[in-house]
């Protein structure tokens, strides 16, 4: 095209010659100067091809003068112009005649940017203004010459985008640096440093951005942006700080701490750990907590959760770390823990306790950790003294000891559970804590009077006074007395009032715990109160107590039997009533010697010797009693 423009112009120069030939004709040889006037007027201007230059890309401006008839003027001497020589110079015109004498000029695009190329005419004889035109250098595309598709897998790693601009060498596009590229970032995971055909970025969060490659200054049509994605995928690696632990007690709390960080330490917000136990038989051994602490991103720390012992044995745990959604596993490990209880008391329980001496409670060795938690598997044996044990785990009942009086156990602990049968537990002694047991005595009490205060001390796990601990109660029969709390002295009282029917009566009172009793099992050492009464009858009363006689028709001189019932006025029998409770009489007739026993009165009544009426009365503190009087037939 370039040729074909200079042809064109080359034949619109002879067309032009042609056409001011004549002006010539009158002009001295020499000078060839036009003919007319002193001075002419004229017009020039700049014929180029293209407004716009690739960097390295040059093309050839023409220099064109007319005069004011519209006719090309020839062989006329122009001076050129650049206003800035560092983006569009002016080429050396060397030997090239015309280009010697300016009447065409090679522009070069040496940089990318604007400058105003300016044609003048110093030639005296013409009147006539400069020209100018507007050159733009652009680069002839954007390359992006790093790679395109990078990928950062640790907070604060650094990589690079180098782009070049795209110029002209020997007819070819190729690369060069410093054209003025510019860089375009999309998205935030990643900071950029830098500007020019170099940037450094800097990974920040996990993601992916976008590093464009552009140039303000640009071939339309050409490929005018390059592009750079940049992912930040941190590789995480989950660090546990042990593998093993080693509890002696249950409710022990023992956990690793966890990082989740990438190879400079960095972590990810939003990751969690996961504790789960191997197998069902596993979880029967420790239980796992909610996570504990702080999670840390800077430092890649993640708070995790604790295993909690709750069983002999030794239990294989996972260890997950989980991304942000909770879902996908970044890291697996694992861990084990052992638990072997070891003990560091032994005792007896209940470790205090009120029984009435005709009473048993079932009672329970046992051996606690350092928690205070039973060590089921520990080997303990009991000894007791004022007092026996009958059927294994019955302390009682003693009916030979006095009341009053107190029983001892004593425990002693082997195997296993025994500090020195572990050698890596805390070789602490075990203490030994003896159960007092208080014997007490079987009261009798009369139906109206029953209630009756019990107090006794208890006990916690610890040997001592379970203050703030319930003891709830049961009765034999009759109203339960509400559960009581444990005062301030270590003493459980409560007020007990057994039914008014004679009868005997036993209470007891439970150490309070979160499992129900269910077997005997459940409530051995948990018993602390098992008081027995026995209610016997009041006084005697006339509105229940009766009277009956065998026979109301007698013969002269006959028999009868007479009964009396002597009851309180609960209806109780009075068993130990005697004839001095009641008064017996009769108007004619007479009584044998009255027989009590077990509160029934009898008497054998003889009638007197002339027929008639007789009256029989039994009265109780001066109140006829039940029947009384009664009217007899004497025949």
């Amino acid at each position: 095209m370039m040729r074909a423009h200079r042809s064109l112009l080359a034949r619109s120069t002879r067309i032009a010659l042609l056409a001011v030939a004549p002006l010539f004709v009158a002009a001295s040889c020499n000078e060839n100067l036009p003919s007319g006037p002193n001075t002419f007027g004229a017009t020039i201007k700049i014929s180029v091809a293209h407004d716009t230059l690739v960097v390295g890309d040059s093309t050839v401006a023409q220099a064109v003068a007319t005069d004011d008839n519209g006719r090309t003027i020839q062989s006329l001497t122009y001076a050129w112009t650049s206003a800035d020589g560092t983006i569009v110079g002016l080429a050396d015109p060397g030997s090239n005649a015309e280009a010697t004498a300016g009447r065409t000029r090679t522009l070069v695009g040496k940089k990318t940017g604007h400058s105003v190329v300016t044609l003048a005419l110093p030639d005296s004889r013409f009147v006539v203004s400069n020209v100018t035109r507007n050159e733009t250098v652009v680069v002839g595309g954007v390359k992006v010459l790093s790679t395109h598709d990078s990928t950062l897998t640790a907070v604060n790693d650094t990589g690079f985008a180098i782009a070049a601009g795209l110029v002209r060498s020997n007819g070819a596009l190729v690369s060069r640096v410093s054209q003025g590229l510019r860089w375009i970032h999309l998205g935030s995971h990643t900071t950029v440093v830098g500007t020019g055909d170099t940037i450094r970025y800097i990974a920040k969060s996990n993601g992916a951005d976008t590093l464009i490659a552009t140039h303000d200054l640009c071939l339309v049509s050409a490929k005018c942006a390059d592009t750079a994605v940049v992912h930040v995928s941190q590789q995480l690696t989950l660090t546990i700080s042990d593998h093993s632990f080693l509890a002696w007690s249950f409710s022990d709390s023992l956990g690793p701490t966890a990082t989740l960080a990438d190879r400079r330490g960095n972590g990810l917000a939003g990751t969690t750990i996961r504790f789960i136990p191997a197998t069902v038989a596993d979880s029967a051994v420790v239980r796992v907590s909610a996570p504990l602490g702080v999670s840390n991103p800077s430092t890649g720390r993640v708070a995790a959760p604790k295993l909690i012992s709750i069983g002999n044995g030794t239990a294989k745990v996972n260890v997950f770390a989980l991304a942000p959604d909770g879902i996908s596993i970044l890291g697996v490990d694992s861990l084990t823990e052992t638990v072997r209880q070891v003990a560091r008391r032994v005792a007896v329980d209940p470790l205090r306790a009120l029984v009435t001496f005709i009473d048993s409670i079932p009672i329970k060795p046992v051996a606690r950790d350092a928690r205070g938690a039973e060590i089921a598997d520990a080997t303990v044996t009991a000894a007791v003294t004022g007092s026996a044990f009958n059927n294994g785990i019955w302390l009682g009942p003693n009916p030979f000891a006095a009341s009053g009086t107190q029983a001892t156990i004593t425990p002693t602990l082997t195997g296993i559970a025994l500090p020195s049968s572990n050698p890596l537990a805390p070789q602490v002694a075990v203490v030994t804590d003896q159960a007092v047991i208080t014997l007490g005595a079987l009261d009798t009490v009369k139906a109206g009077t029953t209630t009756r205060t019990v107090a006794t001390t208890v006990f916690d796990s610890n040997a001592v006074a379970a203050i703030g601990s319930w003891v709830r109660f049961r009765a034999s029969a009759g109203a339960t007395p509400d559960s009581v709390q444990v005062d301030g002295n270590g003493f459980a009282t409560v007020n007990w009032a057994p039914p008014n029917l004679a009868g005997p009566y036993t209470l007891t009172g439970v150490r309070g715990k979160q499992t129900p009793m269910t077997t005997v099992a459940d409530s051995a050492g948990r018993i602390v109160i098992r008081r027995s009464v026995v209610v016997i009858a009041s006084d005697p009363d006339a509105l229940n107590s009766t009277v009956s006689v065998s026979a109301t028709t007698i013969a002269s001189n006959g028999t009868a039997s007479v009964t009396i019932v002597v009851k309180d006025r609960f209806g109780n029998t009075v068993k130990t009533a005697t004839p001095a409770d009641f008064a017996l009489t009769t108007s004619r007739g007479a009584f044998s010697a009255l027989a009590c026993v077990q509160g029934v009165c009898t008497a054998t009544y003889t009638a007197p010797a002339t027929a008639g009426v007789d009256n029989i009365s039994v009265k109780i503190l001066g109140f006829d009693i039940v029947f009384s009087p009664i009217v007899l037939t004497i025949t």
